[in-house]
């Protein structure tokens, strides 16, 4: 009988572990949750892919239009995040890196780094984004520790903003990139929207 209990005991552990490594990857095979957000560990900043879509997007043919975070204003920091940007000022062509991290003492919940957007102010804020069909976006969350979080890097062109975003609608543009105030927000935190601003030039 001893000898049957201790085997359990250690097959419980190994079961444990196993569930707990398991854990830790989840993000990189994301599924859609409509019940409920799964809390998956992030303990360090994680890069966007900079992979472009594999294929163009026809935007003569109604495309979306990426309209998320097209508010008059939004903070750099909430709920225990800062949003930053490597340059203020990027020309066309230069590369520019935006940043989000937990500035907090506790780890957070927040959403997949595919929730993000770039506007240009164009008499209100105009999304540079769209997609091919209704742009929706897995319900992953993801724990952030501290001086954890996300970082996006983009090349100021046309190409070089747009981007694929795994299980999500790939992002196009569809105009041509001019110079003007540019916005690159995060809207992955719940109800609130993270935001910081930014100017591009000509070369």
């Amino acid at each position: 009988m001893r000898r049957r209990q201790a085997l359990a005991l250690v097959t419980g552990s190994l079961s444990l572990v196993a569930g707990c490594s398991s854990d830790t990857t989840t993000d990189l095979t994301p599924t859609p949750s409509k019940t409920g957000t799964e809390m998956t560990p992030e303990s360090q900043i994680r890069e966007l892919p900079m992979t472009t879509p594999p294929d163009p997007i026809d935007c003569d043919d109604d495309p979306r239009p990426v309209s998320r975070a097209a508010g008059d204003s939004y903070s750099d920091r909430a709920n225990g995040f800062e949003l930053t940007a490597s340059k203020g000022v990027v020309t066309i062509g230069e590369r520019i890196t935006f940043t989000l991290t937990n500035i907090g003492d506790n780890p957070r919940g927040i959403g997949e780094k595919y929730k993000y957007n770039i506007l240009r102010q164009h008499d209100g804020w105009e999304p540079i984004y769209f997609t091919e069909s209704q742009a929706g976006w897995t319900d992953l969350g993801v724990r952030v520790y501290p001086g954890g979080g996300f970082r996006w890097t983009f090349t100021a062109t046309n190409d070089g903003l747009e981007r694929q975003n795994g299980y999500n609608p790939a992002y196009h543009v569809c105009s041509a990139l001019e110079p003007g105030e540019y916005r690159f927000a995060f809207f992955g935190l719940g109800g609130s929207t993270i935001s910081t601003t930014f100017m591009i030039t000509d070369a």
